[in-house]
């Protein structure tokens, strides 16, 4: 059944209002699951918080090949001092405590005997080395914990080193494996399928229909959906028929799918699909005007097909529109991190009219020295300008223009 809630701009709904309905929706559909650490999870969400389980470094150790000993045992910075060559510390080993009145070799990562407190780096031996019975030692510097790593510099036990929300890179799996920690929990990716609708829409191996346009909001759609976490198992097409969609909606309902994400037939044209389908019985769906600019008509509820329920989310067709739907709704409600905000300095050739009445989204490209281009114009099928784009400019409802050197919030799309 549907529920139309976009009859006139009175009843236009806070983008903030529909953020916290999509994320409702989808809420119920985020599980976590526990992963070993290894290259899969790169891109993947922590789902809950893990601590250091050791100190890093775990003991004193050597940042330089060079010798460990007392400061006691040198004169002043530059002075040279000629003392016996004690025992050699390898790295991986644990030392007994210093020998009073030697250089002890010591190679880098290798703990710091007891008794010494700092090391002279080789590069400032004038005369012997580690298998010589003697060295000659000219410091450029004399002071205590020269050269040494002391115990959990970098990180203490019990620090917090993963935080749920965090996206997994490579430093973050390196730094928990430096820590101790053997697993995650992580996300489970939501089983999604995306389906770009109109009868005009054609694959890009496919004849093009005169009139018509090459899919871009499947691919691109389903590319936002994978960066956010999603698992994005079917990409397709339907045409402008409300039993093609449906029939599609059973296929999908066996495949297991917990999320569908459309696009295009949610306006007030004659043939907005995802409209009729809603008439259908298991179909549950509210339509409504968002009070943004790209991305006004959208649409959110269920489908039940067979007694499988799936979430869907459905976006205008407009590829802009669409895409920035994604990255406003569905990003932050599949649990991905927040982007980065920054008030900037806009620059424009000369004002960029906006409506009052709308938050509109400016595609914009970040210029050294802090300060951000508009990039392209506010129309939403412009997808060149969003291809280029690293940046979107947030003009609020109530502004009428955006004019050179206004200060803006600024979403940091890189």
């Amino acid at each position: 059944m549907a529920h139309d809630h976009a009859s006139s701009p009175s009843t236009r709904v806070p983008l903030a209002d529909h953020q916290a309905d999509v994320a409702a929706l989808l809420t119920p559909l985020l599980r976590s699951e526990r992963r070993a650490l290894g290259p899969e999870l790169v891109g993947r969400i922590a789902a809950a918080e893990r601590r250091a389980v050791i100190d890093v470094p775990s003991a004193d150790n050597s940042q330089m090949d060079g010798f460990a000993l007392a400061c006691a045992d040198l004169g002043a910075a530059g002075e040279e001092r000629t003392l016996p060559v004690g025992t050699a510390i390898p790295a991986g080993a644990a030392p007994s405590p210093h020998e009073p009145g030697t250089a002890q070799p010591i190679m880098t990562g290798a703990p710091l005997p007891d008794g010494a407190d700092l090391v002279v780096p080789v590069e400032e031996a004038v005369t012997g080395g580690f298998d010589t019975a003697e060295v000659t030692l000219r410091p450029v510097d004399v002071a205590a914990g020269r050269f040494v790593r002391p115990r959990g510099s970098d990180t203490r036990e019990g620090d917090t080193v993963l935080r749920a929300g965090d996206r997994l890179t490579p430093a973050r799996i390196a730094h928990l494996a430096s820590v101790g920690v053997r697993d995650v929990e992580v996300l489970a990716p939501v089983r999604t399928a995306v389906l770009s609708t109109g009868s005009e829409v054609a694959g890009c191996d496919e004849t093009l229909p005169d009139g018509g346009a090459f899919d871009a909001n499947g691919p691109g759609l389903a590319a936002a959906l994978a960066d956010a976490g999603a698992d994005v198992v079917a990409v397709g097409r339907v045409p402008d028929d409300p039993a093609a969609l449906h029939a599609r909606l059973a296929e999908l309902a066996a495949d297991g799918i917990e999320l569908l994400v459309t696009s295009g037939g949610v306006s007030k044209g004659a043939y907005e699909v995802v409209k009729l389908a809603a008439e259908l019985p298991g179909i549950e769906l509210t339509f409504l005007s968002v009070a943004m600019q790209p991305g006004g008509p959208q649409g959110i509820g269920t489908a039940t097909v067979d007694g499988h329920r799936i979430a869907w989310v459905a976006l205008p067709g407009n590829p802009v529109s669409s895409l920035l739907s994604c990255e406003l709704l569905l990003r932050p409600a599949l649990g991905a991190p927040a982007r980065t905000r920054l008030r900037l300095p806009v620059r424009v050739e000369s004002d960029e009219p906006s409506p009052v009445a709308l938050e509109q989204f400016r595609r914009a490209r970040l210029l050294p020295g802090g300060e951000v281009r508009l990039a392209g114009g506010p129309s939403s099928h412009l997808l060149g300008a969003l291809a280029v784009a690293d940046a979107l400019v947030i003009v609020p409802v109530g502004v009428d223009a955006v004019r050179d050197g206004d200060t803006l919030t600024t979403i940091v799309l890189s």
